[in-house]
C-alpha cells in the first residue's frame, strides 16, 4: 500500500477547501505557470499541451460549502471528513495536478457546474476543438477502483488499448465527456479516481485506487509523448 506524502496530502487538503470559483482561480495559475496556452472563461479553463490527449475534471461538487477539514488514515489507505467531501470531483483534480507536476504535459480541460448537468461542458463542446492534435480524452471523474466507462465510443481498438491497462468497462451517468466527444469527434473514457458513496455524507476516498490511476494515466501519456504524433488506434 502507497502512503500519501505529507505534501501530497496538503495539496489535497488545499484543494478540497476551494469553493469552485476560488479553484478556478487556482488551477488557472497554476496552469499558467506550466503551459504558454491558457484559456479561462466562466464556464470552462483549458490549457494547450504538447501530447495529443486532454485529460478532464470538473472543479464543482455537490456541496454549498467545502470540507473544514480532511482525514487521512494511511493504515487503511481511505481520507474521510464529517459530512460532504467532494471528492467527485475534487479526486480528479488532483490527478491532474500531480500528472501535470510529474512533468507531463497533456491538453488540459476543467469545467463548471457538471453535477448540474455539464453546463461549462455544454458551453466547450460549442466551439471547435481548440486542440490541433487531439487523440483522445480521459475524464478523472469515476468511482471505484479501475473502472473506465466510454463515451459513445465504437472504436473496439481504443476499448481493448485503455482496457490494457488494468482497466474494467462499467457503464455510468452522463459525464463531461458525453458533451465534448460526439461534439469534437473523437473517443473519450471516464476512469476511477477511488471515491465511493459520491453525493453523500458518507463519501470516503480510496487513495490506492487514485494513485493507481494516476500511475496508468502517466504511463499512457507517455507514449503518446514518444510518439510525438496523433496517433490512431
Amino acid at each position: 500500500m502507497k502512503i500519501l506524502k505529507k505534501s501530497d496530502f496538503q495539496i489535497m487538503e488545499n484543494l478540497f477547501s476551494l469553493t469552485e470559483e476560488q479553484l478556478k482561480i487556482t488551477v488557472s495559475k497554476f496552469l499558467k505557470t506550466k503551459y504558454e496556452n491558457v484559456v479561462e472563461t466562466e464556464a470552462y479553463v483549458y490549457a494547450i499541451g504538447d501530447i495529443p490527449v486532454a485529460l478532464v475534471a470538473h472543479l464543482d461538487t455537490v456541496w454549498e460549502t467545502p470540507p473544514k477539514e480532511l482525514f487521512y488514515d494511511a493504515q487503511k489507505g481511505v481520507i474521510f471528513t464529517p459530512g460532504g467531501m467532494g471528492a467527485d470531483d475534487r479526486a480528479g483534480v488532483y490527478a491532474i495536478i500531480q500528472i501535470i507536476r510529474s512533468g507531463l504535459g497533456p491538453h488540459i480541460i476543467f469545467t463548471t457546474v457538471e453535477e448540474c448537468g455539464c453546463i461549462g461542458a455544454g458551453f466547450l463542446s460549442r466551439i471547435d476543438c481548440p486542440f490541433e492534435n487531439l487523440n483522445f480524452l480521459i475524464e478523472l471523474d469515476r468511482r471505484g477502483e479501475c473502472d473506465c466507462v466510454f463515451s459513445d465510443c465504437e472504436n473496439q481498438a481504443f476499448t481493448d488499448y485503455i482496457s490494457k491497462f488494468g482497466f474494467i468497462e462499467s457503464y455510468g451517468t452522463f459525464s463531461d465527456i458525453c458533451e465534448l466527444c460526439p461534439s469534437w469527434g473523437v473517443a473519450g473514457v471516464n476512469l476511477s479516481v477511488g471515491y465511493k458513496n459520491e453525493h453523500t455524507s458518507s463519501e470516503i476516498l480510496y487513495t490506492n485506487p487514485l494513485l493507481a490511476t494516476i500511475e496508468k494515466v502517466k504511463n499512457i501519456l507517455k507514449i503518446y509523448r514518444k510518439k510525438g504524433i496523433l496517433v490512431v488506434l
